[in-house]
């Protein structure tokens, strides 16, 4: 317990003298206190970045509890259609909570363009919020006696086109087709809606495309709809402009007074009509209708159109959108597989990296966490440049000094020790990548200063001999728990020294780096006593914490770190405990705050099971997580046990994407570091499944970076042979010390380049061969068994 100060206790004072005015009991104000003691939270740990992101899903929360319960009868968004459904398994009792927040459909695929900072979202039943956090488009369709609202209907399909961000939801209504295709061209939104008529009759419908004051996180103040009918544009507040590609039959606008306007379309022929609608209670909803009259076979299609950031419509066809992205896409590393979903995968993945890096900023998520993390950047930044796509890594890497406070910090959100580290790391690794050195060159000094915070920032305390030499209490990744002394902070920092080590003897600071290095052997000394042998359990989330799933963060040190050997038995306890004790359906379920599966945490553990050696395990954990995916490909930050839909986050989580692509990337490349060594091991092929080798299976990799060169993998098997062609262009400086080449099958005979192999071995039922790295093509060719 801390000892209060006389702030602390006139802020005791004054807080008691309003709970007793305001009638609020003791009790209350004991648990109060008590929750902020078990916190652990201070002025120094308290993440005040968090307050605008926290304070609005909690204002959210408050105005769906006050307004969804009674909107009798309104089309609501689909999550809120499920939640509040008694008979639905996704539904959540609203009790005496006050606070109504989607936790069981938080999922919505971001579509958008690299060159364009804003990303609209579409929901799964098709509804498209055009601006973040705002109002959302719908397409309705009525035939005959049926109206049909997507956010109500239980068979709804989705896909994206391609595997790009182009996403094509679709539904039958009474026989009729209702297709919607949603794509960014440039900085424009397009919304395509099409009505098919697969029938031998003549079909008459009606469609109308809606604009709604809710949103996949609820309800959103849209106080003013208005259409111009000039310009055949929908306006809302007064700002925001929804522009149609042909003039409706009827416009109706509604407020909360008047009803949903979701009536007017299922109960009326389209006759009246209102075109403007004013409402003080943000409830201001329209609807544009158009008849339709389909002959056998035909298509009829409307558009609508909105610029992302008040320039000029770039409006082009969902194949120039389609063509622009393959270009891109091109420009990188490229992998080819047996497996049609892992392929797809692979390619949305990366095309969410790109969709959610910004110029100078990368955020993991298109809407609920559109903002900058050190820690979600790290990992995310790497599958960019893993995958070649160093000028838009680059962009985000020189703000890093910009980023970095008085004191030397590298700050994203208060209390969270690991950034410094995670920026220092992510520069070497963009450096090593990109075989740029000089942009290490050009932070050095934001690096050093970063690296003396580190110094400063560490405890010296001789009466707490488990913690000293450690990193302060703090929040670190939410995921770990309440705040606390975590060893992930602190790896993450030996990481990053040791990262910084490497950039200053490449450009010759060589008293730098001998400083560092002291700093960094006394500071791995201590982490060392603190976690200590661990002999039973494997190693908790701090010093003073015992087993449960926050040791999440305890793969740190294999994945993606690499500060132990991949035979260290504590890590694999660790691993152990993990897989034994916290998963449910293939994933890793985080009990702390997420409460859900999670992908990209379940992919940490795999590729610690890829880096101990075991291709088993890390490629039965890389495919549950495949087979979770949504049908757009990709993933919320946790998933609902029960309902497969997202439980909290962002419905599209860019950390997940970039686990994704990163782990497919591994099981045909993978450097190896080891700590005080300036060179890496390249290990080709570590994770790539068995059943890929069967006879007349082909897979590659082509044009991957990796230190000292780029790399391309190409693996044919035969009747009785594999051969593995690896083509090697050296680039820059050369920091690969070997290659290793590792394949899940027995051989009779190795040959290389037509000679018999000089080193190979076979352990575990695997054939390892060693090779020396070499400019030019290199041939390996394994003769099986008969």
């Amino acid at each position: 317990m801390k000892e209060p100060t006389v702030r602390s206790h006139l802020f005791e004072l004054a807080v008691r003298r309003v709970a007793k005015a305001l009638g609020v009991p003791d009790s209350a104000l004991s648990m109060f206190r008590a929750a902020n003691d078990l916190s652990g939270l201070d002025r120094k740990t308290l993440p005040t970045e968090l307050i605008p992101l926290n304070t609005l899903q909690l204002a959210r929360g408050l105005l769906n509890f006050t307004l969804l319960q009674s909107l009798e009868g309104w089309v609501l968004p689909y999550w809120a259609e499920r939640q509040y459904n008694p008979a639905d398994p996704a539904f959540v009792p609203r009790s005496h909570l006050g606070l109504s927040i989607n936790v069981t459909a938080r999922n919505w695929s971001a579509v958008g363009s690299p060159e364009c900072p804003v990303e609209p979202v579409v929901d799964p039943r098709g509804s498209v919020m055009i601006h973040r956090d705002q109002w959302t488009i719908d397409c309705w369709l009525q035939s005959g006696k049926m109206t049909a609202f997507p956010s109500r209907m239980g068979a709804v399909r989705q896909r994206l086109l391609g595997a790009l961000p182009i996403v094509v939801t679709t539904c039958d209504v009474d026989g009729l087709t209702l297709e919607q295709i949603v794509y960014v061209n440039g900085r424009t939104l397009v919304q395509q809606v099409a009505v098919n008529n697969p029938t031998s009759g003549v079909r008459d419908c009606r469609l109308a495309l809606a604009v709604r004051p809710f949103n996949g996180e609820g309800a959103t103040l849209l106080k003013a709809i208005r259409f111009d009918r000039e310009t055949n544009t929908f306006v809302m507040n007064e700002s925001d402009r929804y522009t149609l590609s042909e003039r409706p039959e009827v416009v109706h606008c509604s407020t909360l007074a008047s009803g949903d306007s979701a009536r007017q379309f299922e109960h009326t022929d389209g006759a009246g009509g209102c075109e403007e609608a004013v409402c003080n209670s943000g409830l201001a909803n329209a609807f544009a209708a158009f008849p339709l009259s389909l002959a056998p076979g035909e298509r009829r299609s409307i558009s609508g159109t909105a610029s992302l950031d008040g320039s000029r419509y770039e409006v082009g066809s969902v194949e120039s959108a389609e063509a622009e992205w393959e270009t891109l896409l091109a420009r990188g590393t490229q992998i080819t597989v047996p497996e049609e979903h892992l392929s797809s995968l692979c390619r949305a993945s990366l095309c969410t990296l790109l969709v959610l890096a910004d110029g100078d900023a990368i955020t993991p998520g298109p809407w609920t966490y559109h903002q900058f993390w050190f820690r979600d950047a790290a990992i995310m930044l790497r599958a960019l440049d893993a995958f070649a796509f160093h000028q838009v890594t680059e962009g985000v890497i020189r703000t890093f000094p910009a980023r970095q406070d008085r004191s030397g910090y590298f700050r994203s959100q208060q209390g969270e020790w690991d950034s410094n580290g995670q920026a220092m790391w992510t520069v070497w690794q963009h450096a090593v990548l990109s075989h740029q050195e000089s942009v290490g060159e050009e932070m050095m000094d934001a690096l050093l200063k970063g690296a003396e915070w580190i110094r400063g920032a560490r405890l010296h305390d001789p009466d707490d001999a488990l913690r000293a030499g450690l990193l302060p209490s703090g929040l670190s990744a939410e995921h770990l728990g309440l705040a606390d002394h975590y060893f992930w902070d602190n790896w993450w920092s030996c990481a990053g020294l040791e990262s910084l080590i490497r950039l200053c003897l490449h450009s010759g600071r060589l008293s730098e780096a001998s400083d560092l290095h002291l700093l960094l052997t006394e500071y791995r000394a201590c982490v060392e006593h603190s976690v200590g042998k661990r002999e039973r359990e494997g190693i908790p989330a701090g010093p003073g914490r015992g087993t449960d799933c926050g040791m999440i963060g305890s793969c740190a040190p294999w994945y993606p770190l690499q500060e132990y050997e991949p035979s260290d038995q504590r890590m694999h306890r660790t691993l152990s405990t993990l897989t034994e004790r916290y998963f449910r359906d293939g994933l890793f379920f985080q009990n702390f705050i997420h409460s859900g599966m999670n992908a990209y945490l379940t992919l940490q553990i795999a590729h610690a099971y890829l880096y101990s050696g075991n291709r088993r395990s890390f490629w039965r954990l890389f495919s549950d997580v495949a087979r979770h995916a949504s049908a757009t490909l990709n993933y919320p930050e946790a998933i609902h046990p029960l309902t497969g839909g997202g439980s909290m986050g962002d419905g599209h989580h860019g950390w997940a994407a970039a686990e994704v692509v990163l782990a497919l990337r591994g099981a045909f490349v993978e450097e190896r570091w080891k700590p005080g060594e300036e060179q890496a091991q390249l290990l080709i092929l570590g994770g790539v499944p068995q059943h890929w080798f069967s006879p007349g299976e082909t897979f590659a990799i082509r044009r991957a970076p990796v230190p000292g060169g780029i790399i391309s993998v190409e693996v044919e098997t035969l009747e009785k042979s594999v051969q593995v062609d690896i083509q090697y262009d050296q680039v820059g400086l050369n920091t690969t010390r070997g290659w290793t080449v590792k394949i899940p099958l027995a051989s009779s005979r190795v040959t290389v380049n037509g000679l018999a192999a000089p080193s190979f071995t076979y352990q575990s039922g695997e054939t390892l061969i060693t090779l020396s790295p070499c400019a030019g093509r290199t041939r390996v060719l394994l003769e099986l068994p008969a």
